[in-house]
């Protein structure tokens, strides 16, 4: 009987293999993943192979094809699949056909649900939100969030750094003659220009309203002036609003120091210096005691 006990186990574990194939099919469809999903549809694809050849094991021994050559050569077979060590090894497959089976269940976590499929949507989420964070929603360059974060990453290694303040000329005149929008399109395409001309040691973020931050790294004096006439190059092209075409300037102060002496203290005194540049219609370079002429008492109005 060793021959039919071989058969009727292979027939098992043909049917296992079906049935652990159709179920993961089934969830591939049920969940809109058969596109999607290659890692699921191979391991069902597996299964399916898994069947065949378990199949065509018990096609062998329970079909006789043809004349009476052939039905010796079954005869051998069933000689063969019935020596006990075939047996023993026809009924693992079996024990681990029908385990597979009874695991069903957790099918669902290679179908990337609910748990892999919920991580990966998490940190999809986690990712968009710091994104949104330290994005400028307006203009799409960093805001001061990132600026801060930016800050308090600087390593304090004694590199020379130089910090840019900048504030548009004219920007209130811009939103009272052309509107808002044109307002809003003005900053989005300033901030564009420089952040489209930014090198890998330099970085550009937006305080808020018509304020602007450049940080460049390892610059000393002359690297920040050209840094200095770069930005104005950019800043003062042309713009197309919707009734017309205008142009602005910026007021820039300039801070150099060290990372030691810390980027919120050099940010301070490129904000004092733009202040500076606005009162004596020039570019100033801090510290200001470097320069001839008195400090305006009272800080100018914003434009």
């Amino acid at each position: 009987m060793g021959w039919e006990l071989a058969a009727g186990l292979n027939v098992l574990i043909a049917t296992c293999y079906v049935l652990i194939s159709s179920l993961i099919l089934l969830g591939l469809i049920r969940t809109r993943q058969l596109a999607t999903n290659p890692l699921a549809v191979a391991t069902s694809a597996i299964f399916t192979t898994c069947a065949v050849h378990h199949g065509h094991h018990a096609a062998h021994l329970l079909l006789a094809f043809g004349d009476a050559g052939h039905a010796e050569q079954l005869d051998a077979v069933r000689a063969v699949f019935g020596e006990w060590h075939t047996v023993l090894i026809d009924g693992i497959g079996a024990a681990v056909a029908v385990t597979y089976l009874g695991l069903r269940h957790s099918y669902k976590a290679l179908l990337n649900t609910p748990a892999m499929f919920d991580d990966a949507v998490r940190i999809a989420a986690e990712q968009q939100l710091r994104r949104l964070a330290y994005t400028d929603l307006l203009t799409g360059i960093p805001n001061r969030a990132a600026y801060q974060q930016y800050a308090d990453g600087l390593p304090v290694d004694g590199r020379p750094v130089v910090v840019l303040f900048l504030d548009l000329d004219s920007f209130k005149g811009v939103n009272d003659r052309h509107g808002h929008d044109a307002g809003d399109r003005l900053l989005r395409e300033v901030a564009q220009r420089m952040e489209a001309m930014l090198r890998p040691d330099e970085a550009v973020f937006r305080l808020g309203g018509d304020e602007f931050v450049l940080v460049g790294l390892g610059y000393d004096d002359a690297a920040a002036e050209e840094l200095v006439e770069r930005t104005r190059a950019a800043i003062g092209a042309p713009i197309a609003v919707r009734d017309g075409v205008v142009s602005v300037d910026a007021s820039i102060g300039v801070a150099a120091g060290t990372a030691d002496d810390g980027i919120d203290r050099l940010l301070r005194d490129a904000d004092a210096a733009m202040y500076a540049m606005k009162g004596h219609g020039r570019q100033i370079l801090l510290p200001v005691a470097r320069f001839p002429g008195p400090q305006p008492a009272q800080a100018p109005a914003r434009s």
